[in-house]
């Protein structure tokens, strides 16, 4: 912006008037008699104030065009001030518009945000609940499977037992007869339906005559205890054990005075003593 000056005023009128007023002042003094009349004294003091006015005259309209010039800059200064502070108002407005938007814009992110949490939470306690429901389910299923295995394998482990009894009475049946060959034979037999039953862990067990009777491992026809030191006759049926565990004692006959090694009686399958622990030996 141009620097502005004010107006020069011509001075040179305003001093000849006073130098003519203050000649006519010096005239009048030094023309009149002493002393001077007050219509004198008043013309010559008029001269003078008058004179002393004229010559001050320009330098206070010089003054007065400077103050006007100055007030008219600053006026200027303050209105480019002013338009400045309405544009930096405008922007803050502007800006504050702008900030309202992206905080509007913040506050439905936020709720979209929380929304999909409590979404997502929903979604995965139900997923949660059916995973369990389908765990539960399984388990179930699998408890049900589990249990008819373990009863068909008891019933099998029944089966077998019983048909292994068959085949032990066939053999005494065998050696009550006194065949060499059918003996044989028959023992060529069991001993082939064994091994066959111990490659799935079902072991027969067998008493020798003459071994004292162990409640743990023996048993009689009738289901008695005999008394301590009782000596065993012979084995009427087969104890047998499941992958280790025991499925049934072996059935013994006790000796006596009137009993011999060959009078052992010949029990059918069917009128053996029940299986022990079938059912559970199947569970192992």
């Amino acid at each position: 912006m141009p620097i502005l000056e004010a107006p020069k005023v011509t001075k040179w009128p305003f001093l000849l008037g006073d130098l003519l007023l203050v000649a006519i002042a010096g005239f009048l003094i030094l023309t009149t008699s002493w002393p001077l009349s007050r219509w004198e004294i008043a013309a010559v003091v008029t001269c003078f104030i008058i004179g002393a006015w004229l010559a001050v005259l320009p330098f206070l309209r010089e003054h007065a065009a400077a103050v006007k010039l100055w007030e008219q800059s600053n006026l200027a200064d303050a209105a480019g001030q002013l338009d400045r502070l309405v544009t930096l108002v405008n922007q803050v407005s502007a800006t504050t518009g702008e900030w309202q938007s992206i905080q509007e814009s913040a506050t439905k992110t936020h709720r979209a945000a929380e929304e999909l949490t409590q979404k997502m939470g929903t979604e995965a306690r139900a997923f949660a609940d059916f995973l369990q429901r389908s765990d539960a389910q399984e388990k179930g299923a699998m408890r049900l499977e589990i249990d008819k295995l373990r009863r068909g394998e008891g019933e099998t482990l029944q089966v077998i037992v019983h048909l292994q009894d068959h085949i032990y009475a066939l053999f005494l049946a065998g050696i009550r007869a006194g065949q060499s060959q059918l003996v044989q034979q028959l023992g060529q037999f069991r001993a082939a339906c064994l091994d066959t039953v111990r490659r799935i862990g079902l072991v027969a067990h067998e008493a020798r005559p003459g071994d004292d009777f162990d409640g743990k491992i023996h048993q009689t026809p009738d289901g008695q205890e005999p008394p301590p030191g009782t000596r065993i006759e012979g084995t009427i049926a087969c104890g047998y054990t499941y992958q280790g565990q025991a499925v049934r004692r072996i059935l013994v006959a006790i000796a006596t005075a009137e009993t011999t090694t060959t009078s052992i009686p010949s029990a059918l399958p069917g009128q053996l003593p029940g299986l022990e622990s079938v059912e559970g030996g199947a569970t192992d």
